[in-house]
C-alpha cells in the first residue's frame, strides 16, 4: 500500500505534491510529539516512583536509626547515672570516715593549735593587789539586803 502511495503522489501535479508534502510533516510533526510526550511522561512517572519509593525507604532509615540513637542515648544516660550515684555513695562514706575519726582520736587539728598571739604577756598577769581580801567579801546580812 506504501507503495501505490509513492506512486500515486510522484503522477500527482506540482501543487497537489506540495500540499501532500505539507500535511504529510504537519501529521507526521503531530505524531513526533505525541509520541515524545508520551516518552516524556513515562519516563517522568518511573522517575517520580524511584524518588517516592527511596523517600520511603529513607524515612524507615531514619525512624529506625532514631530509635537506636534513642536507645543508645538512654543506656549511656543510665550508666552515667548509675556511676554518679555510686560516686555519691563512695564520697559519703569517705566522708563519715572522716568524720569518725576526727572524733575518735585525740588528736588535735590545726585550727587546735594556738599561736604567739594566744600567749599571755606580762602586762595581762594578775599581781597580789587583784587578790581579794577578808574585806571585799559580804556578810550574809548584806547578801539578803541586796537581793531583796
Amino acid at each position: 500500500m506504501q507503495k501505490a502511495a509513492v506512486a500515486l503522489v510522484k503522477k500527482a501535479p506540482k501543487k497537489v505534491k506540495e500540499t501532500i508534502k505539507d500535511e504529510t510533516k504537519d501529521q507526521l510533526t503531530k505524531q513526533l510529539k505525541a509520541n515524545f510526550k508520551k516518552e516524556l511522561h513515562s519516563k517522568a512517572e518511573n522517575a517520580s516512583e524511584k524518588l517516592e519509593k527511596a523517600k520511603d525507604q529513607n524515612a524507615e532509615n531514619v525512624h529506625e536509626k532514631a530509635e537506636m540513637a534513642k536507645d543508645k542515648v538512654q543506656d549511656v544516660l543510665f550508666n552515667v547515672k548509675d556511676k554518679l550515684k555510686d560516686l555519691k555513695e563512695a564520697g559519703e562514706e569517705f566522708q563519715e570516715k572522716v568524720s569518725s575519726k576526727k572524733k575518735d582520736s585525740g588528736l588535735k587539728s590545726v585550727n587546735d593549735i594556738k599561736g604567739a598571739n594566744d600567749i599571755k604577756s606580762s602586762n595581762q598577769l594578775k599581781s597580789s593587789k587583784d587578790i581579794k581580801s577578808s574585806k571585799d567579801i559580804k556578810s550574809s546580812k548584806d547578801i539578803k539586803t541586796i537581793c531583796s
